[in-house]
């Protein structure tokens, strides 16, 4: 027995669904293997295939074309043998919010079981006969026997008339639309080229198509043709894509149920299409169109609402994941829809459409916050995804009201909607006072140099406007232009004020007026990009994008002209040609991947730049990785050259150790910091090492300096026994000096090393410095004596000398001149005299020794040990050149005894 139950266990229940359609369920059991006329049939009458389990399946048809297709498999079952029971009945097909799909059946039906049949039939309730009773060439009968497990109901039995030929309603026009203005040159070149491309598709596929006004509309006849169809579309979109040189062109296109509509050249216009908004590249279509479909292809939407939709309303399909697609890839980031809802223009301001210009919060914004992206770079792509589910949830009752709600919030909702409102803020109102004030003449730099905040008239009118009294704010800018013609400041003003009353081309021409009154690039940059806003709102794209240009090149640096022309080229659905400004804004910011991926205003190309940002977060994912593990051998590099009381390894190990977090994030920007900061350290770390080789080089030159300057003070001393520790620390320095300078310091052992020996040479010499210091005392203590001694003695001797000559002398004197007084005292008191002499003499020698010694002692020192430097130095040759005689007749001996051998 089969169970019908078993195929709708598993479907979800829903409470709260997206659409629903009344149609038709066809239980299908089978003996044995089905056949696969019996799906494609289905599939060709627009059936969808719901569950599936052993030998049995419940499909959905949403018109009445099911009976068309049982009839037809009737018909077919009378030429072959077919064990097949077929039982259609009414349902309800639910769409949730998710996708998820669900079938209403009545309690009766749901309880249902079925034996293997034998052969064929078809069963059909009675609440859908009317709906077949009308159709020619299709027979009820009543099934007069109850068979067991089948519901109680007055059941009827269909069957086909052979001669009638039973066709399905299901049919489609496609219409399929280059973008771009027909008379660019870039047009008339890139559009024939894949236009060729197409047309060998359309004639291999034998479609019949009219092309006009650029439009190529072609017919679909039924399913199998519109699954090749767009199958082949999008596999020429996605090669062409990727090969630079094949014929690309971006092009709309949306496949047209044929009812109500004539094949012909008048086609595209009676669609009801918005052709300028439409998501180039991916075919667009009902759902009840892309769900026939299958899962082969994944649903986008294009309509943006909280309302319910109808299966009649349009999306676009994509190829559904396959080998090829998970080779491109794509990012699984969904923008919320409160974001997007509104049928209005853009807001200048922010971009969305759920609120005018006088509404937007931004108006209440202070101050410029670029701390959201660092929010936003903390954040998985997970967690991003989640928060723009969470955002989209927040907003979903109310899009424009809950705005300040959730900014005045805290949480991943409120970081996601601040970075929304900062993507287009030189735009917004909080930007302009800045500008009035800022001292620089670059952006974005001159943003950050500014003069101290006044209560100017410039201020006074931003005020007034962003407190809602726009006619103060216009009177007082208008008073302020009269006194100042010369000042840009208050056409900025009377621009804004001009915007906020709906008037764009107003706005634009004050906005011109401030750009000539500038005075610095910084200013004339400014008003472009306001000037180019303005046209980017009104759909005046391509003149946007000049003015842009423009600015960007104004102030190079600044990255948001940039942006706005990407931003441009998505509008107008030349997304592939955004993504190179795109890579470039990435590269030279990477907060640019983040605000890609939650801008509203790329919606139209979301789909697209997801595909092209993939491939880059998957580079720097890989290069995260490889840096990720790079960073721990680095950690182990860093032990080996630095060891741990280095400072620079200490610093740098705090660096991996921060870096090593943003491995955790899955996040484009902690890739890049994580990539970046790698390198920057890698290569710092090398600087560091050559710093420290020089330094280390000059470091054993001070050394060894110093510890000749020590050898030569101690060479003296003749005591060596009593410098026995002075000697083993210095010849320990002596060693590791040595040792050192015969290493190479590109090995990171050595290196390291190196420092700890230099660290315990250093507390050697540091040792050794205080004993020399003693010793240096003894030293010039003994050298200074011995210069006193050297000096006394030759003074006391010539003194002695002089005293033994005067002593006869003053005698003679005496006796010859008469002079008896001194002549009796001499010769009277000539011992006591004598030995008075020698104890003058001595003293005076002394005094006049220590004295002349005191004076020349540093001169001599100084000559004495230089004399004993160069005699150290000569004998130093000699043993060299007597070393190296030595060795040079000992080679030229056994040069000698080798010839004579």
């Amino acid at each position: 027995m089969y169970k019908f139950a078993t195929l709708l266990k598993d479907l979800p229940t829903l409470h709260e669904y997206r659409m629903s359609a009344t149609g038709y369920a066809v239980w299908l059991v089978w003996s044995g293997e089905l056949t696969e006329a019996i799906p494609s049939t289905f599939r060709d009458y627009g059936g969808v295939e719901i569950s599936a389990d052993r030998n049995q399946a419940v499909w959905y048809f949403w018109s009445r074309d099911v009976f068309q297709a049982a009839a037809r498999l009737q018909v077919w079952a009378n030429l072959n043998e077919l064990p097949v029971f077929i039982q259609i009945m009414p349902t309800n097909l639910m769409i949730g919010f998710q996708g998820e799909t669900a079938l209403s059946i009545a309690s009766e039906l749901y309880s249902q079981q079925a034996m293997p049949p034998g052969d064929f039939e078809v069963w059909v309730h009675p609440k859908v006969r009317p709906d077949v009773e009308n159709v020619p060439g299709i027979i009820l009968e009543k099934v007069d026997r109850q068979i067991t497990g089948m519901a109680s109901a007055h059941w009827h039995r269909l069957s086909g008339d052979p001669r009638i030929g039973f066709r399905s309603s299901l049919g489609w026009y496609f219409i399929l639309r280059p973008l771009g203005n027909p008379l660019d040159k870039r047009f008339i070149e890139g559009w024939p080229r894949f236009f060729a491309e197409v047309e060998q598709i359309v004639k291999r596929l034998k479609l019949k198509y009219i092309l006009h006004d650029n439009h190529l509309i072609f017919e679909l006849e039924n399913f199998k043709a519109l699954a090749v169809w767009c199958r082949e579309l999008l596999a020429l979109v996605a090669r062409t894509k990727d090969c630079e040189e094949c014929a690309y062109w971006p092009c709309v296109m949306a496949a047209v149920e044929k009812a109500g509509f004539q094949f012909n050249e008048d086609l595209p216009r009676k669609v009801s299409l918005d052709w300028d908004k439409m998501v180039p590249d991916f075919p667009h279509m009902s759902y009840r169109t892309a769900f026939l479909l299958g899962p082969r292809f994944r649903v986008k939407d294009v309509s943006y609402s909280f309302e319910r939709n109808r299966f009649t309303d349009w999306c676009y399909v994509l190829l559904a994941e396959s080998e090829d697609t998970r080779e491109r890839g794509s990012l699984n980031v969904t923008l919320p829809v409160a974001l997007l809802v509104g049928s209005g223009r853009p807001c200048f301001y922010c971009g969305q459409r759920s609120h005018t210009e006088t509404q937007c919060p931004s108006r209440r914004m202070a101050d410029l916050d670029p701390g959201a992206w660092r929010t936003l770079a903390a954040m998985s792509l997970e967690e991003l995804s989640l928060a723009l589910g969470e955002l989209g949830e927040a907003l979903r009752e109310d899009p424009a009201g809950a705005l300040d709600v959730v900014l005045g919030g805290q949480g991943r909702p409120r970081a996601i909607l601040g970075a929304v409102f900062e993507i287009n803020a030189p735009a917004q109102l909080r930007t302009a006072p800045l500008v009035m004030r800022s001292l620089g003449k670059e952006l974005p730099s001159g943003l950050f140099k500014l003069s101290p905040p006044q209560d100017s008239p410039h201020a006074q009118a931003l005020g007034a406007l962003v407190a809602g009294d726009a006619a103060t704010a216009d009177a007082q800018a208008k008073q302020g232009a009269l006194r100042a013609p010369r000042d840009f400041g208050f056409r900025t003003v009377l621009g804004f004020l001009a915007l906020e009353r709906g008037d764009l081309e107003r706005a634009g021409e004050f906005w011109h007026e401030a750009e000539r009154l500038g005075d610095t690039p910084l200013h004339f940059a400014y008003h472009k990009y306001l000037q180019g806003r303005a046209l980017e709102v009104q759909g005046r794209f391509d003149q946007a994008m000049t003015l842009f240009r423009d600015a960007h090149k104004l102030c190079p640096r600044w990255h948001e002209p940039l942006y706005r022309q990407a931003a441009s080229m998505v509008k107008m659905g030349f997304t592939e040609h955004a993504v190179g400004l795109v890579d470039q804004l990435v590269d030279e910011d990477s907060n640019m991947f983040n605000r890609v991926l939650v801008d509203p205003e790329m919606e139209r190309g979301h789909v697209q730049l997801l595909g092209a940002l993939y491939g880059l977060w998957v580079q720097s994912r890989a290069a995260a990785r490889e840096s990720a593990e790079k960073l721990r051998q680095l950690r182990t590099e860093i032990d080996d050259w630095f060891g741990d009381s280095h400072e620079f390894g200490q610093t740098a190990r705090r660096q991996i150790d921060e870096l090593l977090l943003l491995a955790e994030v899955e996040n484009f920007v902690a890739f890049r910091r994580l990539t970046s900061g790698r390198v920057q350290l890698e290569k710092t770390m090398r600087q560091k090492i050559d710093a420290e080789t020089r330094t280390l080089t000059r470091q054993a030159e001070a050394i060894r300096e110093r510890l000749v300057r020590i050898h030569e003070d101690i060479a003296w001393f003749p005591f060596p026994r009593a410098l026995r520790d002075f000697n083993r620390d210095f010849n320990f320095c002596v060693t590791k000096l040595n040792w050192v300078r015969q290493q190479h310091f590109t090995v990171a052992a050595n290196f390291r090393q190196s420092h700890e020996y230099f660290r315990q040479v250093e507390d050697t010499l540091t040792r050794l410095g205080r004993r020399l210091v003693t010793l240096r005392i003894v030293r010039d203590a003994t050298l200074f004596l011995l210069l006193l001694s050297k000096s006394f003695m030759w003074l006391e001797i010539i003194g002695l000398g002089l005293a033994l000559v005067g002593m006869p002398v003053s005698v003679f004197v005496a006796e010859k001149w008469g002079i008896e007084w001194l002549s009796q005292a001499v010769e009277g008191q000539r011992w006591n005299v004598q030995k008075g002499l020698v104890v003058v003499v001595s003293v005076a020698a002394f005094v006049f020794a220590l004295l002349r010694t005191a004076l020349v002692f540093e001169k001599r020192k100084a000559r004495f040990f230089e004399e004993r430097k160069e005699l150290n130095r000569k004998l130093t040759r000699e043993q060299e050149g007597a070393r190296g005689a030595r060795a040079g007749s000992r080679g030229a001996a056994s040069g000698a005894g080798r010839r004579g051998r």
